[in-house]
């Protein structure tokens, strides 16, 4: 009798770090939908706060700060879904997209405060969050722990195109 195969340590390393990325993902949403917070009430000030280190200027954040519930409620749209997505390894070659995308629009409206010399301690997560999607997309996450996986095996005889569009890693 033949032993099952096992998963390739790696493969599973990064399944791991996929779901410590959904992790993080979840307690940013608990951050937003806590009352105490007061993310939306808040939103408007907060976004105009960036003003003097957004990466060219005001422009952004006086814009971002103008249109508060759009934006608020998108960046709490965007945190579900990069939450599920990666916890559950659902969509996550999208999800390593979007989140790329949105680290380096973060990363560009808080440049300056993030890069601050003298007195910068650090460079922010984002520069870390754009690297682990990377690794995460270039290694193929989504294979072993995840329901893109299932859905791509499933859906494969019948929609082959998209099921590798949408779940394939």
């Amino acid at each position: 009798m033949q032993e099952p195969r096992r998963p390739d340590p790696r493969a599973i390393s990064l399944e791991m770090l996929r779901i410590g990325m959904g992790i993080i993902w979840a307690l940013n949403m608990v951050f937003i939908v806590l009352p105490s917070n007061q993310y939306f009430s808040t939103f408007a000030s907060t976004a105009r706060s960036f003003a003097p280190t957004s990466v060219g200027g005001p422009l952004l954040a006086d814009f971002v700060g103008a249109h508060a519930t759009v934006f608020a409620w998108g960046i709490a749209i965007l945190t579900a879904y990069l939450s599920v997505a990666l916890c559950l390894g659902l969509t996550t070659r999208w999800a390593c997209s979007v989140g790329i995308i949105a680290s380096v629009i973060f990363l560009g409206t808080q440049f300056a405060s993030t890069f601050q010399t003298p007195g910068g301690t650090d460079v922010g997560p984002h520069p870390l969050y754009i690297l682990v999607y990377l690794i995460l997309l270039v290694g193929g996450a989504g294979r072993y722990w995840a329901l893109d996986a299932r859905l791509s095996a499933s859906l494969r005889s019948r929609w082959p195109r998209l099921s590798q569009w949408l779940f394939g890693p």
